[in-house]
């Protein structure tokens, strides 16, 4: 009698599942982005927004929820309901919160539900143009000669930027102070002020000011030159071996049932897979990526892992 009513049970959850997946999305889907407008998660989100949109015929909205290092607009869709209507637009940060951040409340691998990737990012250090460097070696040299101490931003505390930096100061040898912020636009209007010396930005925001000559580039995080700035050299090229590299991709809430995955996956990865969308995100400084489900699981696996160990190597406890 038990196991009939177990088998019964399974097979309306099933149905129930079945039905939420065949009239999904029914409402206006929320897609939060956990930084403010501007960065490369921004506009992204909003592309991802954008195909999901033209593919369902309903309204899919970006919501920039910020603070914390990303980890109020995770936690917000970590505890949302499962049914599709609320998405995160995460990027490599939601790998590493985990580990220098006492404020996250939810599981990584448990309460958020990978869709795909939708792109790799590359970042590129930047100065205020007062800043006496025009290259990676004399922005160290500067800083080990200066006789105040010297700030770079970031969009958070836990975020890329902000370990990328610590261990860039590391390997350079020198001590830069953190200002975190809530989201790249932030940062960067405290950099053209000068109240910022240095940021480590992605290529979309980075760029326009940089043609603009309101700030100075001094090298790539890629492993080689980036097409976009061939001009620039790397980083690597004065500190062998230092590169980072970011992605962004899209998540749901744990438990979302597997049909709705596949309702969010399938329009991305065919648009992705276009020659339009490889010259779209190219021009805003990014490379496409597609995954499967799966793939992006075993993906933000290998980036626990990964950024768990630079955070050790670096010394960054949680705070």
């Amino acid at each position: 009698m038990i196991a009939r009513l177990v088998t019964m049970a399974l097979l309306a959850a099933a149905a129930f599942s079945g039905a939420q997946a065949q009239s999904y999305p029914n409402k206006p889907v929320t897609v939060v982005v956990p930084f403010t407008a501007g960065g490369a998660t921004d506009i992204l989100g909003r592309v991802a927004a954008e195909v999901l949109q033209n593919a369902y015929s309903q309204t899919f909205v970006v919501e920039n929820r910020t603070g914390a290092g990303g980890v109020i607009g995770y936690s917000s869709v970590a505890r949302a309901a499962p049914d599709g209507h609320t998405l995160l637009f995460a990027p490599t940060a939601f790998t590493i919160v985990p580990f220098v951040s006492k404020s996250v409340n939810y599981d990584t691998a448990k309460d958020l539900k990978p869709v795909t990737l939708l792109a790799y990012t590359s970042n590129m250090m930047v100065v205020n143009p007062n800043v006496p460097a025009n290259t990676v070696q004399e922005f160290i040299d500067y800083v080990k000669k200066s006789d105040k101490e010297v700030y770079y931003a970031s969009p958070g505390v836990g975020t890329p930027t902000h370990l990328g930096v610590e261990v860039f100061a590391r390997q350079a040898g020198i001590k830069l102070v953190h200002v975190p912020y809530r989201g790249v636009a932030e940062a960067m209007n405290d950099l053209l002020s000068g109240q910022i010396s240095m940021i480590f930005s992605d290529l979309p925001a980075a760029i326009p000011l940089m043609q603009d000559g309101k700030i100075k580039a001094l090298g790539v995080l890629t492993k080689e030159r980036h097409p976009l700035v061939p001009e620039i050299p790397t980083v690597a090229e004065t500190l062998p071996g230092f590169w980072l590299m970011g992605w962004q991709g899209l998540l749901a809430p744990g438990g979302t049932p597997d049909e709705i995955i596949d309702k969010l996956n399938a329009p991305l990865v065919a648009y992705l897979k276009t020659p339009a969308a490889a010259e779209r995100l190219r021009k805003i400084g990014v490379d496409v990526a597609w995954t499967s489900p799966r793939e992006m699981r075993e993906w933000i696996d290998s980036q626990l892992a990964w950024w768990g160990r630079v955070a050790r190597d670096a010394g960054v406890t949680p705070q």
